[in-house]
């Protein structure tokens, strides 16, 4: 006849230890680490959409302004439209050049200010800014309303 030996689970040899406390001492340096990591995420993502929409802003103040007829501040109110969904009106500038009926390009710069849109990178890069800038061709020539 054969016997079934039964295990048991090994005993533990001494008294138990406690790691709440070191449980306690990795949280705290992994956190800070996180926090950070987190933050920077965030400031990257504000600075992107920042770049993106000042993209955005260029493009459309240069088409608004290439027809015959467009005038500066059509472009820079465009380009206003644009920017307010971000910012107010401080924080960035809109500069349009050649807006003349004989101007072959239109050329539109879209700069904003990191200090307006960013938290903590200001205190790294101070006075910096992103700047953009769109030039499309104008639909503007002598024959165009001759027949």
């Amino acid at each position: 006849m054969k016997r079934h030996r039964i295990r048991t689970a090994p005993q533990r040899r001494g008294p138990r230890q406690k790691r709440d406390g070191a449980a306690m001492v990795e949280f705290a340096i992994v956190a800070n680490l996180m926090f950070v990591m987190i933050f920077t995420c965030m400031e990257f993502a504000r600075m992107n959409m920042a770049r993106n929409l000042a993209q955005d802003a260029a493009y459309y103040a240069a088409r608004t302004a290439m027809v015959p007829g467009a005038t500066r501040e059509e472009a820079v109110a465009e380009a206003d439209r644009i920017m307010g969904s971000l910012l107010d009106d401080s924080g960035y500038d809109v500069t349009v050049s050649n807006v003349t009926f004989d101007a072959p390009t239109i050329t539109v710069t879209v700069s904003v200010d990191l200090q307006a849109i960013a938290m903590f990178t200001p205190m790294f890069l101070p006075n910096t800014t992103i700047e953009t800038q769109a030039v499309m061709k104008t639909e503007r020539y002598e024959g165009f309303y001759e027949q």
